[in-house]
């Protein structure tokens, strides 16, 4: 549990940001939720009350939408005034997270790799799926 200068309760010199913290509010009365840009916003608030000397300004979270993607051409963005799947949605995505790349030559970087990946489909993960409700122990080499 914290504050709303992240601080633990009960101690003024220990601070805690991100998902070990547990801060509630008005708007969150059941904490706010485990997102990066939770603990993104957090760690700023808390630089910022550290470098003016004195806690004055409170931690306020402030919602920019969530994202999601699953797979090529499949994600759904549900920001403040429009909600979008699909295509847009995985375009959204994919510029969101190449702007908050540091330095101009690995957002190029990562852009050239996600166009090869996009055309040349690289994927090594693969998921073998056994739909049996009752798997054969013969395929873990047990008898």
């Amino acid at each position: 549990m914290v504050d709303e200068f992240n601080r633990a309760q009960g101690i003024d010199d220990l601070f805690i940001i991100g998902d070990i913290s547990y801060h509630a509010d008005d708007a969150y009365p059941h904490g706010c939720p485990q997102l990066a840009q939770v603990a993104i916003q957090q760690a700023r608030t808390l630089a910022k009350n550290l470098n003016d000397g004195e806690f004055k300004t409170p931690f306020r979270y402030k919602d920019k939408g969530s994202m999601a993607t699953v797979g090529r051409n499949r994600a759904v963005a549900d920001l403040n005034h429009v909600q979008l799947s699909g295509f847009p949605a995985w375009f959204c995505w994919m510029f969101v997270h190449l702007i908050s790349i540091l330095g101009m030559r690995n957002k190029f970087t990562v852009l050239i790799n996600w166009i090869w990946a996009y055309f040349s489909y690289p994927t090594s993960l693969r998921l073998l799926l056994h739909p049996s409700r009752y798997p054969l122990r013969s395929r873990w080499g047990e008898r």
